[in-house]
């Protein structure tokens, strides 16, 4: 497709061609010309965050959600530097994001003027691609290279066009689709025959799924059944595989590994882990399989990346008389069993304060098929892991970069991508005060979103540094206050039918749920 007009009119054009259909952001003087070219060109909309970082969050989570690509935008100096905060989960946690950002005019640039730093310098760090475009000419090379390199390495991407560029003038034709989606061939590296060799001598299996383990669901099911293997999911992939799963020994996260992993002799890691490595005992025997090579544990006994589900069918053609521990096996469905039980116990709980496992485990109850829950950091995140048993739902968080006040962003790019799915946002206290700002976002756009204020006033790993003294506000008047409905909990017996009232309120609704400052299971 021909354009004929600014180089902002172009870049909007070729981003609709690519399938965008909003660009996150806010509004700057900087960007001024890609604002007016967006308020000419209606197949692409924009959605005005309150602050950049909030911006770049709500394009990360709508990229990891849908698996296309997100854009975001922000004007030069204060504005580039804010959105750096959303972009980084992007790129530590590969989310295919675009970030657009302004400049000072090409004849400043390098001076001592307003605003002007190198912004390549420092987007290198969260990015993996950045460049500045100057001359109008190369506007569609830039672009298609930047978002094809967001593609390959399901990261970040961000370009830099001054003021100036934005709006000079261009004739050029868009680039079509295939020239962007390049998706690497599948093929795998390592060593099958020790990775054969360490699991013939294993007896009591455990294999932990980890980001990337959806794209080999059956193969991994098949492998686990194969070796008498029980499943255990990283915070990271708890959308995997369904919490009602017998061989579902649960989830863990930075704080929490189901005691099972003490027994086991083998661990065989499938996918991206993160922090939680961390936890393994330090005798215990690892393999793992993850779609690249740069996500292979250096302490991994054996290893192999690539394609996960061809590299699990090698593995299992070399397994053909693997004798299964059927005593393993039936510890296994036990401690599942034992799993189940604990969330289920759950909900006998009538203390006050609400016990948070009594919160995540009513969640289990009322959370409709196909949902998108986001989960923003906190202590409160560690229960969430020990009692929600995911059953058709997707669930987003953060894993590497791990920024305070992403939950709310996250649910509402993940509601703008898809308005029919019911989302909910689990924050702490302290992530819905980083985050706050954004209900006025969630009112202004009508977005029905469940939010699930766990108030615990939780001093942050058991310990009360200075600075902790800081008051929470009244959540329910803030949320009326910002034009969304908002209700206090805190009667355990009123959890269920809140959370149902809300979701089904087709509106935006905050419920504080009063808990307790509980750490742990004992």
């Amino acid at each position: 497709m021909r354009i004929n007009g600014s180089v902002a009119d172009f870049i909007l054009a070729q981003l609709a061609e690519w399938g965008v259909e909003r660009i996150y952001g806010v509004h700057g003087d900087a960007i001024f010309p890609l604002m007016d070219a967006l308020d000419r060109r209606q197949k692409i909309e924009f959605i005005a965050a309150t602050n950049e970082a909030n911006a770049a969050f709500m394009a990360a989570y709508e990229a990891r959600l849908t698996g296309r690509l997100a854009v975001c935008t922000a004007s030069a100096g204060p504005g580039a530097v804010s959105l750096l905060n959303g972009l980084a989960d992007a790129c530590l946690d590969g989310s295919p994001v675009l970030a657009i950002t302004g400049q000072a005019e090409t004849k400043k640039i390098g001076a001592n003027t307003k605003q002007y730093f190198d912004q390549q310098l420092l987007y290198r760090s969260f990015s993996k691609f950045t460049s500045l475009l100057i001359e109008p000419v190369s506007v569609a090379e830039i672009f298609a290279l930047a978002v094809r390199e967001a593609y390959l390495d399901f990261s970040a991407a961000h370009i830099t066009v001054p003021k100036d560029v934005f709006a000079k003038p261009v004739s050029l034709d868009t680039l079509p689709v295939d020239i962007i989606e390049i998706i690497k061939p599948p093929v795998f590296s390592g060593s099958n025959e020790n990775i054969i060799e360490a699991i013939r001598d294993t007896k009591k299996p455990l294999i932990v799924l980890g980001r990337g383990a959806e794209d080999a669901l059956y193969q991994i099911l098949e492998l686990s059944h194969k070796i008498g293997s029980g499943l255990i999911v990283a915070r990271e992939a708890k959308s995997v595989i369904r919490g009602s799963f017998k061989r579902n020994l649960g989830g863990m996260g930075e704080t929490y590994l189901p005691s099972i992993v003490n027994e086991a002799d083998c661990l065989i890691l499938i996918g991206n882990i993160s922090c939680e490595k961390q936890l393994f005992p330090e005798s215990i025997r690892i393999i793992q399989l993850a779609a690249r090579p740069e996500y292979i544990s250096v302490n991994a006994h054996a290893a192999a990346s690539g394609d996960l589900g061809l590299l699990i069918e090698v593995i299992m053609h070399d397994l053909e008389n693997y004798a299964v521990n059927q005593e393993w096996v039936g510890k296994i469905k036990e401690e599942a069993l034992h799993v189940k039980q604990v969330a289920a116990r759950a909900r006998e709980n009538k203390d006050r304060p609400i016990h948070p496992l009594r919160l995540m485990s009513a969640l289990n109850q009322v959370v409709p098929p196909k949902s998108v829950i986001t989960v923003d950091v906190g202590e409160f995140s560690h229960w969430f892991d020990v009692g929600y048993l995911v059953e058709n739902q997707d669930v987003l968080l953060s894993s590497m970069w791990q920024s305070i006040g992403s939950g709310l962003p996250a649910a509402i790019g993940a509601k703008l991508a898809d308005r029919d799915r019911t989302v909910i946002a689990i924050v702490g206290d302290d992530g819905m005060i980083a985050s706050m700002s954004e209900l006025l976002t969630c009112v202004r756009y009508n977005l029905a979103i469940t939010i699930i204020v766990v108030n615990n006033q939780m001093a942050a790993q058991g310990l009360k540094p200075c600075g902790q003294e800081l008051p929470t506000p009244d959540f329910v008047h803030l949320a009326k206050a910002c034009g969304a409905e908002g209700f206090r909990v805190e009667d355990p017996a009123e959890i269920e039918e809140a959370i149902k009232q809300a979701v089904g309120s087709g509106r935006t609704v905050l419920l504080e749920v009063i808990t307790a400052p509980v750490k742990s299971m004992v």
